[in-house]
């Protein structure tokens, strides 16, 4: 079975819409393209454990699976699959720490929002649909990120990797933040850029758009079977 694919603008609300009274985003690689303050970062840390860099390329395959992960995988320089490989302990602790560190300092400073965003959570707004973020970045760095990009007052929760005791693909996350708005999931929605996002998603029984442009480990956003692919937002409004 094909996956929907919406490449032209539409001059009604899409159906995909009809009924939702929550959304959730994940951030990175949908909301914000971030990679270049990560790559930077990342690249700071590598070579202060006398390390290569690695660059944006290898960047966007690791992200997605919160801090630790990315430092590991960078460390061990893996770039195939979605789980980190085998590293240090010492070693990585040290990469941990400098990674934030230099993390802290980039952050914001070469992000920017992808087209379409802010109409689309525009009219949600408008619509007086709760709107939350989803992401398994920190949520130290998720509230700074979205308050830099201009975007954090259209969200009325923000969940981060380390918020719960489990991040996505879990669907706690999800399930926490469809109870605190008391929204079934036949009424909310997930918007993400991942196998992690559409995963969760499912795992919630609720419905998912997956973007086809963010971070998805290298490999194309259909494989994860989203209920829709858009190339951008504003294409449903």
């Amino acid at each position: 079975m094909s996956i929907p694919f919406i490449t032209t603008p539409s001059d009604t609300k899409h159906p995909v819409l009809q009924g939702v009274s929550l959304v959730m985003y994940d951030l990175d690689g949908t909301l914000v393209e971030s990679v270049p303050d990560l790559a930077v970062a990342l690249d700071k840390m590598l070579l202060a454990l006398d390390l290569p860099p690695a660059g944006e390329s290898k960047t966007r395959l690791w992200v997605g699976n919160g801090i630790p992960s990315l430092v590991k995988r960078a460390i061990a320089d893996d770039a195939h699959g979605d789980q980190p490989g085998r590293v240090n302990d010492t070693l990585f602790e040290k990469g941990f720490d400098l990674f934030r560190q230099y993390y802290n300092e980039e952050l914001g400073l070469h992000s920017y929002l992808f087209p379409g965003i802010v109409p689309f959570l525009e009219a949600m707004h408008q619509r007086g649909i709760p709107q939350a973020v989803i992401t398994n970045k920190s949520e130290q760095f998720s509230h700074r990120l979205l308050q830099i990009m201009g975007i954090d007052h259209f969200f009325e929760a923000v969940i981060g990797g380390d918020s719960l005791p489990e991040k996505k693909p879990h669907p706690m996350p999800l399930l926490h933040v469809m109870k605190q708005f008391d929204v079934p999931a036949n009424q909310a929605l997930m918007i993400g850029d991942s196998i992690s996002d559409v995963r969760a998603a499912r795992a919630a029984g609720v419905k998912v758009i997956g973007l086809p442009y963010g971070y998805n480990h290298g490999e194309p956003i259909e494989i994860a079977n989203p209920d829709l692919v858009v190339m951008s937002l504003d294409q449903l409004l």
